[in-house]
């Protein structure tokens, strides 16, 4: 089967089993960054801890504020157990403790202050550290993953890059990998630190008074069922956003790569109109999902409000009933909102974390996908004595291409592959450089199986040159050192004067330091051509494949290319595939083949005097003279 990115319905729901292994992928790529786990953890609990003192700060500057000063503690003047401590007796606890009785109510309170500043001081230092630690795991870990997903898909198959849009791919190792970690920072501080929260302030509440606490944890219940009803349909819109959004960036990549045909048949407005049509389903997901993510909000507020009030009638119930103390009233209101605060950002934090596994579980889809093409353990550096194909055939999807192939490219020779447009040539040579996997034969390397090799070893012996070469937005000696930064100037130099462009490259402004545009668009066809022979060339390959390296040229450019082509495979190995039998006229083995079979392979004069599909594409190409020639 070939690989192939799967992709979900708008309407399916993340399974269980998706979400346990996009876990496991976010635990593997925290794992490295225990440390900043361990500070990042240190960090919550000093925060929660200074948080929690908040109240016990407040609960004495109430007592001195009410009171008019100091309440002697504990009242009956016998010392009392800290299990008997509550709302309504923590502030006189406190001042006792901290031996401040004696001072004067402003002192008291003065200090109360200054420490309650200080606490406050304190916390918001900690949530930025908090912020940047978590900020940088959350960019490193996404980094290590964008890279890792780079290096995965490059390790595919080619057929995989021939099924998938280049933008969605795209999409996915860019925005996909940037939002697999996203909001990490946020939702690692509220499931830490809330719960410990809400675990202290429910304490307080519990042994101060278990009927007022029922409100608060009705509060709970309801934001948690709520959090299930949105779940599904969050799942859901998630999943249609992150994919309309691929497609939106696979949409702006292909036209914008095809700004030259979108030109010259006048499609501005036609291409205009087709993106107008897919952002405005984009913009209708996007706000049926930020209508569902947001939804509970003001639901949760309005039930938030709800039990604000309960507590607040109750405990004013339970305050003029002589239960609850004035302190207590007060402290128990501002507890009671206090945790409805984390109680409210668990829920928001559950929402935000199934909105990012939506995101990271395309990216660990991408993780799933295996290469048809795997790689074997046997190193090889060198190339002895020569490669043959036995019997070998294959099919793209369901479509057979080439059927029983035999043939041997010997060492030090020019193998020519010639024949009309679909013979198979190009698949050829894509099955030598092992992009893809034969049905069925095999291909020898010096009498291995190439199969058994290490793959990148064994590509590192290749150098190709394609029809249409495609250089990067980079200087020509650059390009020319293309994945060789070790070679030096005079090695990129040497590589370009046997590529017939030194003089060319010489005459331009930069030199050697010109820039050649996206995919090399500020050269002429036959000057790309010619940067892509010495690219080929400085690898220094054992064997080179040209496939049909002059094909798109002009007569002039041709010629030109041609001579480096020439220079390019003496005295090395090479296999040559053109459409214009000038080029290979002297090839120690030319191959024809027809409909992916080979037809007949000898020399130009054998196959001339015996093979007719050769013959009639010599009559079409060569004008009298060199057939003639051809002949003797």
């Amino acid at each position: 089967m070939k690989p192939r990115i799967r992709r979900q319905s708008h309407e399916q729901v993340i399974s269980l089993s998706e979400q346990s292994r996009f876990l496991r992928m976010v635990v593997k790529y925290l794992r490295p960054y225990i440390g900043i786990i361990a500070l990042l953890l240190l960090v919550y609990a000093a925060f929660a801890m200074l948080t929690a003192i908040q109240p016990v700060i407040l609960a004495p500057i109430l007592d001195v504020a009410l009171q008019g000063g100091a309440p002697a503690y504990p009242p009956s003047g016998q010392p009392e157990d800290l299990q008997t401590i509550d709302l309504n007796n923590l502030g006189q606890f406190v001042l006792a403790t901290l031996g401040l009785s004696n001072l004067t109510p402003i002192e008291m309170v003065t200090i109360l202050a200054l420490a309650y500043l200080g606490v406050a001081i304190c916390i918001a230092a900690l949530d930025f550290i908090n912020y940047l630690l978590a900020l940088k795991l959350r960019i490193a870990a996404g980094r290590d993953i964008q890279v890792d997903l780079f290096n995965h898909l490059f390790g595919l198959s080619l057929d995989f890059f021939n099924n998938e849009r280049t933008g969605e791919i795209i999409a996915r190792l860019d925005q996909d990998t940037r939002n697999a970690l996203a909001g990490l920072e946020l939702a690692l501080r509220n499931l830490i630190v809330s719960p410990l929260l809400i675990i202290y302030y429910g304490y307080l509440l519990v042994v101060t008074n278990v009927n007022l606490t029922i409100f608060v944890a009705t509060a709970a219940l309801l934001n948690y069922a709520l959090t299930q009803i949105m779940r599904k349909p969050i799942h859901r819109r998630m999943a249609a956003q992150v994919n309309v959004g691929a497609e939106v960036t696979a949409y702006l990549q292909e036209k914008l790569a095809s700004a030259r045909v979108v030109k010259t048949f006048v499609a501005e407005r036609y291409e205009a109109s087709q993106l107008r049509n897919l952002v405005n389903e984009f913009v209708k997901i996007n706000m049926r999902y930020g209508f569902l993510k947001h939804a509970d909000e003001p639901v949760t507020g309005a039930i938030n409000a709800l039990v604000n009030v309960g507590i607040l009638l109750f405990s004013a119930n339970e305050l003029f009933s002589g239960r609850l103390s004035p302190v207590g009233f007060f402290l128990y209101l501002y507890i009671g909102r206090s945790i409805l605060g984390p109680l409210t950002t668990i829920t928001q934090s559950y929402n935000s974390i199934q909105s990012t596994m939506a995101t990271g579980i395309r990216v660990r889809q991408l993780f799933d996908i295996k290469s048809s093409v795997v790689s074997g353990n046997t190193p090889v550096k060198e190339f002895k004595e020569g490669i043959s194909f036995e019997n070998m055939s294959f099919r793209y999807e369901d479509a057979p291409v080439l059927h029983d192939i035999n043939f041997e490219i010997k060492k030090g020779r020019t193998t020519a592959l010639v024949g009309p447009s679909g013979a198979g040539k190009s698949t050829i040579t894509d099955l030598l450089m092992r992009f893809y996997e034969a049905d069925s034969g095999r291909i020898l390397f010096d009498g291995h199986n190439v199969r058994v090799f290490d793959i990148a070893d064994y590509r590192r012996l290749f150098g190709v040159v394609a029809q249409e070469s495609i250089l990067f937005n980079a200087t020509i000696a650059e390009n020319i050192a293309y994945a060789r930064p070790e070679l030096d100037r005079q090695e990129v130099e040497e590589a370009a004067q046997i590529a017939n462009a030194h003089e060319f490259i010489m005459e331009l402004p930069q030199g050697y330091e010109t820039y050649v545009g996206d995919r090399g668009v500020r050269l002429s066809g036959g000057q790309r051509q010619r940067i892509a022979i010495a690219r080929a060339i400085a690898h220094r390959p054992r064997i080179l494949i040209l496939d049909e390296a002059t094909s798109s040229l002009d007569t002039e450019s041709e010629q030109k290319v041609q001579l480096a082509v020439d220079r390019a495979i003496q005295s090395t190995t090479a296999v040559v595939i053109a459409h214009r039998l000038s080029t290979v006229i002297g090839a120690d083995l030319i191959v024809v083949l027809d409909q992916g079979r080979i037809i007949d392979k000898g020399k130009h004069g054998e196959l001339m005097e015996r093979c007719a599909l050769y013959r009639n594409l010599a009559s079409l190409q060569f004008n009298p003279e060199l057939t003639a020639l051809g002949d003797r």
